[in-house]
């Protein structure tokens, strides 16, 4: 089986649980516990939208941003200044209240 068969397969059963929860419902009345299976079957399909769309949109591999690190030395003032906390320690000179 497919993936797009697998994914058309959970979209009718989310429909058919929506449907039985509907009627559910009708019979009833608005029970809390229905709508919060309503609420969730409805994130549950927005999901799936979401999954279809990521699934069936064409790869496209290497088209990450790349995010370049120089080889450069690091800027050592950014570093050794006295006014800088330890990690943990604070900064030298001052005491903790």
């Amino acid at each position: 089986m497919t993936i797009s068969d697998e994914l058309d397969r959970t979209r009718s059963a989310l429909q058919a649980l929506e449907k039985s929860l509907v009627a559910l419902r009708n019979r009833v009345g608005p029970h809390l516990d229905v709508l919060r299976l309503l609420d969730d079957v409805d994130r549950c399909s927005t999901d799936l939208k979401r999954l279809e769309q990521q699934v069936r949109a064409p790869h496209h591999p290497g088209r990450h941003d790349l995010v370049v690190i120089p080889d450069d030395d690091r800027d050592h003032g950014l570093w050794g200044a006295g006014d800088v906390d330890h990690e943990g320690v604070g900064a030298p000179g001052r005491r903790a209240p």
